[in-house]
């Protein structure tokens, strides 16, 4: 009984193991499907990336705290890398979609790091480096936008 009872708890545990590594990653049912996602993931990143470079604007012109400032990004920041697990984590359907995936993928990760760099920039109180996260998000957000108008 004791090894019926441990065979159930194994087969158990190894079936909630499966489904925990499934739901990381998934391919997507199609190509326009895959789109959508790409789409998505783009609108997202560049919200986070238009907000986070208002909220240093508002620090350089002394009408945002320091602290306020550095929240808003540090949570822009965050859900950045929210969006890349979640893009990431949908396989797309055919070898078709790869270069899609390459370059959503990368305009998530200079996204991210323009963010960190903003982060920095703030936590310093160094406006040099703020206005120069200035240019940098907003030259990432432009190169997301165009890139989610060339998706259609």
């Amino acid at each position: 009984m004791t090894a019926r009872l441990n065979a159930g708890l194994l087969v158990s545990l190894a079936a909630v193991a499966a489904l925990s590594v499934a739901g990381c990653s998934a391919p997507a049912l199609d190509h326009g499907a895959y789109e959508q996602n790409a789409k998505s993931a783009l609108e997202s990143a560049s919200s986070e990336t238009a907000s986070a470079a208002l909220a240093v604007r508002l620090r350089l012109s002394d009408r945002a705290t320091n602290a306020y400032t550095d929240t808003l990004v540090t949570a822009s920041e965050k859900a950045m890398g929210g969006i890349e697990t979640s893009f990431g984590g949908v396989d797309p359907p055919t070898p078709g979609e790869d270069s899609l995936r390459d370059s959503v993928e990368k305009s998530l990760g200079d996204a991210q790091d323009a963010l960190s760099a903003a982060r920095i920039a703030v936590r310093r109180d160094d406006a040099v480096a703020m206005r120069a996260a200035v240019r940098d998000l907003d030259a990432v957000t432009k190169a997301i936008e165009d890139s989610r108008g060339r998706l259609g």
